[in-house]
């Protein structure tokens, strides 16, 4: 179970995002981490409205709770990620037509 005393300062971490983004951070006492999140989440709400703020703010809010960045969820956008999927695991690629048989057809179409 989840202590209760815990769940309330995840809460107040929750609304602080809501008004800064960073603010969980902040109140965790990682400042450089925090003013960074304020920052970008500024930026990002002037840029691209509120969708960044809150990307932003989640990123934080994630950071602060589980100590972990919202990219570190997403394996396949991750960098260096072993599950990552492949081209060749998406698409794999087209038989090619064997080398003499390309150049019969060459050699069968006339020139204009």
């Amino acid at each position: 179970m989840s202590d209760p005393v815990e769940v309330l300062a995840n809460g107040v971490k929750l609304a602080g995002e809501a008004v800064l983004p960073g603010a969980s951070l902040l109140m965790d006492g990682k400042f450089v981490d925090g003013a960074a999140h304020a920052v970008v989440g500024i930026g990002a709400r002037v840029v691209l409205g509120p969708v960044g703020a809150v990307i932003v703010a989640a990123n934080s809010f994630s950071g602060s709770v589980a100590d972990r960045n919202l990219w570190e969820y997403l394996p396949s956008l991750s960098w260096g990620s072993a599950t990552a999927a492949t081209t060749a695991e998406v698409a794999p690629e087209k038989e090619e037509a064997p080398a003499a048989a390309t150049a019969e057809a060459r050699k069968a179409k006339p020139k204009a």
